[in-house]
C-alpha cells in the first residue's frame, strides 16, 4: 500500500506543511494468560526451600499453639499426617479453614528402620481399623473419580 499524500496549491499554508504518511495501525497482541500451576511453579523456581525434615506435634494450649519439632535424618518411607478435631469448634467454620482449629496435629515420617517398626504398625493397624468400619457400614457410598497430575 502507498502512503497518501493530500494535494493541494503551493501558495497556501497546508502546502508548508510536510505531507503526512498514514502509519498502520499496531495490532494489540492478547496476552496468553499462563495457568494457575505455570505462575505457582515459577515463583517456587525462585524461592528458596528448607530441605530439612522434621517430625512435628502440634497442639493447642490454653489460647495459644505449642509445637515440638525432631529432626529426621533416614531416608523416609512413609509421611503420616494425622489431625484431631473437636466437632463443636468446627461447626461454623469453612472446611478450608478448619485445620486452624485442630485440637493435636502430627506429621510423621517414617522408615524401614527396627526403632520405626513398632510405631509403623500401629498406625497401619489404626487405618485398617478405620477401613474396616468404613467398609462394613451397610450405609456406605462408594464414589469413583479420575485425578489428574
Amino acid at each position: 500500500m502507498r502512503p497518501s499524500f493530500s494535494k493541494t496549491k503551493p501558495g497556501t499554508k497546508r502546502a508548508a506543511e510536510k505531507p503526512s504518511v498514514k502509519k498502520p495501525m499496531k495490532k494489540k497482541q492478547n496476552k496468553m494468560n499462563a495457568s494457575y500451576r505455570d505462575n505457582v511453579s515459577e515463583r517456587l523456581r525462585s524461592e528458596e526451600f528448607d530441605v530439612e525434615i522434621f517430625n512435628s506435634l502440634t497442639f493447642r494450649q490454653g489460647d495459644g499453639v505449642v509445637t515440638i519439632k525432631t529432626p529426621f535424618e533416614e531416608k523416609s518411607k512413609e509421611y503420616w499426617v494425622l489431625s484431631h478435631y473437636k466437632v463443636a469448634n468446627i461447626e461454623n467454620v469453612p472446611v478450608k479453614d478448619r485445620w486452624k482449629f485442630s485440637e493435636a496435629t502430627v506429621r510423621l515420617y517414617t522408615s524401614d528402620e527396627s526403632k520405626d517398626q513398632t510405631l509403623h504398625t500401629g498406625l497401619n493397624e489404626t487405618m485398617q481399623t478405620i477401613f474396616d468400619k468404613l467398609l462394613t457400614d451397610p450405609k456406605r457410598q462408594t464414589i469413583k473419580s479420575k485425578t489428574s497430575i
